[in-house]
């Protein structure tokens, strides 16, 4: 049996089950506290943000050597580079003289890194090259005061970085991310619009909100749910955290209403089926051969959160592509909304301490699953009335 039949019969399994499934645990309540106690998102801060691989955009975002991107969340600012021999590297925006911010621009063009404030110079490697008045720098190594590189890789056309350097290579905690992409020629997209939203949420309400398809047909009675039918809803759980959700689609239709291309580089199955990657710890992406979102959710306080979504398309110019991607942006901010209408609600309630735990259903066990990695790193440091039971194991289903 081929992958892609494999997963049309999990899709098949699902319409038909008509009582809890077999093989999935009963999940225990989830702690309330964890999206509102402000020990644990100092713990969530300081110890688990840099031991995992973060999405910070796509190869798409850096066309030539020189181009780069800020990423400015985690109150962290990391050049995002590609350098004159065609490598992306990823450095600290952090002069070694006096901490002066390397980069001011969000984004733009720098084939060497010239600090704004006393004007000492870094090649596109990073190595400081340059000093003015360098009489009066006594002992200076130049060799030693190189920018601060952060470990930046690469899966399938996405750019991760890990900020403490010490996890394991992204082939061997991302091996299911790529494996699930398949035949999507993930690499051939690019980036043609990011939408940024600030949230009245904790990271994990909001994330949590795209983990389970629960809440289609009420939040979006009138927009995603004439899309996809929410019974066929199909989960698998990988190591490290990523999930893989399947939907089949209603007729064939995209979210985004247009027929699927007439080439041939998109596999017939994303024409007929929705594959939707949550990769862990904070970035959600439904592929589509029209186009579609990659979603990312990061802290900015225990009850603040921001999302950056990025709307990613096949290459093309001329006033009907960018009439097509304005229309797509509107489609998704009106879908924005819709969830954005309940976060706040939800945080209150977190807040109020009346409803200490919450309860999960089998379809939203990716929230639990994920939930459950954290722990995982965080390790004893976890306070044991905020520690979820680590109840679920990885599929081994095909």
């Amino acid at each position: 049996m081929t992958t892609t039949e494999a997963i049309k019969k999990l899709v098949d399994g699902e319409i038909d089950r008509k009582a809890y499934p077999q093989d999935v645990p009963i999940l225990p309540p989830l702690p309330a506290g964890r999206y509102t106690d402000p020990g644990f998102y100092d713990l969530e801060m300081k110890q688990f943000w840099p031991k995992t691989w973060l999405h910070v955009g796509h190869v798409s975002q850096l066309s030539k050597p020189g181009s780069y991107w800020l990423f400015e969340q985690l109150d962290l600012s990391v050049i995002i580079h590609r350098g004159s021999d065609d490598r992306i590297r990823a450095f600290h925006n952090i002069c070694r003289h006096r901490g002066s911010p390397l980069l001011l621009k969000p984004e733009g063009t720098a084939s060497r890194l010239i600090c704004p404030y006393h004007g000492w110079g870094y090649s596109d490697q990073g190595d400081l090259v340059s000093v003015p008045e360098a009489r009066d720098f006594a002992c200076l190594n130049k060799a030693e005061n190189g920018l601060m590189e952060v470990r930046c890789e690469t899966v399938r056309g996405l750019i991760f970085i890990n900020l403490d350097g010490r996890v394991d290579p992204i082939a061997a905690t991302h091996a299911s991310v790529a494996e699930q992409i398949g035949s999507f020629p993930l690499e051939d997209v690019v980036v043609k619009d990011i939408i940024t939203v600030e949230l009245d949420c904790n990271w994990k309400i909001a994330y949590d909100n795209f983990l389970e398809i629960y809440h289609l047909r009420t939040v979006h009675a009138k927009s995603v749910a004439r899309f996809l039918d929410p019974s066929s809803f199909s989960v698998s759980l990988y190591t490290n955290g990523h999930s893989r959700f399947v939907t089949r689609k209603r007729h064939n239709a995209s979210v985004f209403g247009k027929s699927a291309p007439t080439d041939d580089r998109p596999d017939r199955f994303f024409m007929d089926y929705t594959l939707a990657l949550p990769i862990f710890p904070n970035t959600f992406m439904p592929i589509d051969p029209i186009g579609f979102t990659c979603q990312n959710y990061w802290p900015l306080g225990p009850e603040k959160s921001v999302m950056t979504m990025y709307l990613m398309g096949w290459k093309g110019e001329g006033e009907e592509d960018q009439q097509f991607w304005s229309d797509m942006r509107a489609q998704i901010e009106d879908i924005i909304a819709e969830d954005q209408e309940v976060f706040f609600g939800l945080q209150r309630s977190m807040r109020s301490g009346l409803l200490p735990t919450l309860r999960l259903g089998c379809q939203e066990r990716a929230i639990h699953w994920y939930h459950q990695e954290i722990d995982r790193l965080l390790g004893e440091d976890v306070p044991p009335a905020l520690r979820v039971a680590p109840v679920l194991l990885p599929d081994v289903r095909r």
